[in-house]
């Protein structure tokens, strides 16, 4: 090779990585998932009129976010749940990141036994995507 093309190889290969080297730099990707992502199948197996609160606090490894007396007889225990996905381009003049996030609770009505009568549990959460664009859909 002369010393002229290889001259030439270096300095476009230099432009190469000057010109990609900010854009590749600049990538952010970050994930959050609060409490169990997996809760929906940890209480699947709860029966109403059958399952105690303390079995849907073993199944899904902690106590609720909150609980809030219903009535004079029945307590609402709740779990919050969720994932959160971020992705974006930061370069040194401009940020662009766009953040989607399905947030959901778990719902369990108990009695003055300790029984749960009711589960309901939000969908919201399901099929969080990434998303490049940070404007519009």
């Amino acid at each position: 090779m002369t010393t002229s093309r290889y001259r030439r190889l270096i300095w476009a290969s230099t432009l190469v990585v000057a010109l990609l080297a900010p854009g590749v730099g600049g990538c952010t990707f970050s994930r959050a998932q609060i409490n169990a992502a997996d809760l929906e199948q940890r209480v699947a197996n709860v029966v109403p009129g059958k399952t105690h609160i303390e079995e849907v606090e073993r199944m899904i490894g902690g106590p609720a976010t909150s609980v809030t007396p219903v009535g004079s007889d029945h307590l609402l225990y709740a779990w919050t749940f969720g994932d959160s996905k971020t992705a974006g381009l930061t370069l040194i003049l401009i940020n662009i990141m766009k953040t989607n996030s399905g947030i959901d609770t778990a719902l369990f009505l108990v009695d003055q036994g300790g029984v749960v009568e009711e589960a309901k549990i939000g969908q919201n959460h399901k099929e969080v995507g990434w998303q490049w664009w940070a404007f519009g859909d």
